[in-house]
C-alpha cells in the first residue's frame, strides 16, 4: 500500500478560511456566494442564497454596532457562523499542526472582531503563515502599520473593470482593491493580486491594462486562476474560457513579466497542468495540503467545494468541523486517508471539475475522474 504522509509530517497545510460570508460587494461570479449587506433605510438588509434571500433587521438592534456586525451576529444565533469564542477555538484545535492560514470571506474585515482572530493566529502559526484576502472597504478600517504586523501575505481580487454589459463584479469593485493593496505595499507587505480569467478580461488590451496597473502599484505577484463554476459562479459558465484562450492569456502575461519584472506571474493549481511535462507532485492539492474552512467550521476538501446557495456542494466534500474536533483528528481520520490514497489516480485534473464534470454515480468515485474538461483532451505526461 502506498504510505499516506501524516499530518506531522507534511508540508504546511494551506487553509482558505472564510471566516465570515458577510460582504460590501455582490459579485456575480462570487465563489462562495458571499451574503451582500447594506444599510439603508433605517435597516440592516441581507442578501443571500444566491441573492434571492433577503432578510431585514432594524439598524439599532444592536447599539453602536456596524450593519456588519449585526449581520453576523443575526447569522451566528442561526447557526450559519461562528462567534468570537467559536473561531478562538477553532485556532485552538488548529494548533500543533503546521497551518498556512488565509482569512478570507465575504470580507473579514467587515467585522470588528477580525483582528482580533488574526492575531491569534499569528501567535500560533507565526506572522509569515498568515495571509488575508480582503476586499477596499474591508481594509479601510483598519490602519496599514497596523495589518503590517499581523499578516505576511496581502491576497486581493483585481480582474480589471467591467467592459460589458455582462460584468462579473460591481464597477469601482477592482480599482478599490488595488488602491488599498497599494497603501500595503507603501508599507512593506508582500501583495499578491489574483486575476479570474474570464471571457471580459483575457485579449491583450485588458491584459495589458490589469499588469500596468498592477505593475505601477508595485504589487509582487499575480496569480492568474480559473473561472470556477461553484457558488453564483454557477451561473457564469457562459464567461469560462476555452483551453486555448487560457494558454494564450498565460503566455501574454508571462511576456509581459518578461519585459516589466513584476508581478511576477504564478498559475493557480488548476491551471498548473497546462505548462505541461512530469513534475514531483500533482498540481492538484485538494485533500492533500489545500482545504476550505467554511463560516461555520465545517472542513471541505477544496475552498472551491461550495455551490450557489453557500452551502457544500456535496456531503462527500465535507471531511469534518474544526469547531468540535482537531485538525490533526480530521486528517488522520479513515475517510480522509482513504480519500488520499486514490488523489493521484487523476494526475493533474482539478477535483472540482472532475466531481462537476464526471461521469460516475457515487460522488466521491467523480472526485478521482479524469474528467476536468480543461485537459480531457491533454497529451500531457502522466507519471506513474
Amino acid at each position: 500500500m502506498e504510505h499516506v504522509i501524516s499530518n506531522a509530517e507534511a508540508s504546511f497545510v494551506d487553509i482558505i478560511w472564510n471566516l465570515t460570508l458577510v460582504c460590501p460587494w455582490d459579485c456575480r461570479k462570487c465563489c462562495v456566494d458571499a451574503v451582500h449587506v447594506q444599510s439603508r433605510g433605517g435597516e440592516v438588509v441581507m442578501r443571500s442564497n444566491n441573492l434571492t434571500r433577503v432578510e431585514r433587521i432594524p439598524l439599532g438592534l444592536l447599539p453602536g454596532r456596524s450593519a456588519y456586525d449585526q449581520a453576523a451576529a443575526l447569522r451566528q444565533r442561526q447557526g450559519l457562523e461562528l462567534d468570537l469564542a467559536g473561531k478562538l477555538r477553532v485556532l485552538n484545535h488548529m494548533a500543533g499542526s503546521k497551518v498556512k492560514l488565509d482569512f478570507s470571506g465575504g470580507d473579514p474585515l467587515m467585522l470588528a472582531d477580525t483582528p482580533i482572530v488574526m492575531r491569534r493566529a499569528r501567535d500560533l502559526f507565526g506572522q509569515s503563515q498568515i495571509t488575508l484576502t480582503a476586499t477596499g472597504p474591508g481594509l479601510s478600517r483598519v490602519d496599514p502599520a497596523e495589518l503590517a504586523d499581523m499578516i505576511g501575505e496581502l491576497n486581493f481580487t483585481y480582474d480589471g473593470e467591467p467592459v460589458g454589459t455582462d460584468t462579473n463584479c460591481p464597477p469601482n469593485y477592482a480599482h478599490s482593491n488595488l488602491r488599498k493593496a497599494r497603501q500595503l505595499a507603501a508599507v512593506g507587505v508582500a501583495t499578491r493580486a489574483e486575476c479570474p480569467l474570464t471571457l471580459e478580461n483575457l485579449d491583450p488590451a485588458q491584459l495589458d491594462r490589469i499588469f500596468g496597473n498592477l505593475h505601477e502599484a508595485g504589487i509582487d505577484r499575480l496569480l492568474v486562476m480559473r473561472l470556477f463554476p461553484v457558488g453564483r459562479g454557477e451561473t457564469r459558465t457562459h464567461q469560462v474560457p476555452t483551453r486555448e484562450q487560457y494558454i494564450d492569456a498565460i503566455a501574454y502575461l508571462r511576456a509581459l513579466e518578461a519585459r516589466h519584472g513584476y508581478p511576477k506571474i504564478k498559475l493557480q493549481c488548476a491551471l498548473k497542468h497546462l505548462a505541461g511535462g512530469v513534475t514531483a507532485a500533482n498540481p492538484c492539492d485538494a485533500i492533500r495540503e489545500s482545504f476550505g474552512l467554511m463560516a461555520n467550521g465545517t472542513l471541505l476538501g477544496s475552498p472551491w467545494a461550495i455551490n450557489r446557495f453557500g452551502q457544500p456542494i456535496d456531503p462527500a466534500w465535507v471531511l469534518g468541523n474544526l469547531a468540535d474536533q482537531t485538525l490533526d483528528e480530521v486528517l488522520q481520520s479513515q475517510r480522509v486517508l482513504d480519500l488520499q490514497q486514490r488523489l493521484d489516480t487523476s494526475w493533474g485534473h482539478c477535483k472540482i471539475f472532475s466531481y462537476l464534470y464526471g461521469a460516475s454515480d457515487r460522488a466521491e468515485d467523480r472526485m478521482m475522474e479524469a474528467a476536468d474538461p480543461l485537459y480531457t483532451t491533454s497529451e500531457v505526461g502522466v507519471p506513474t
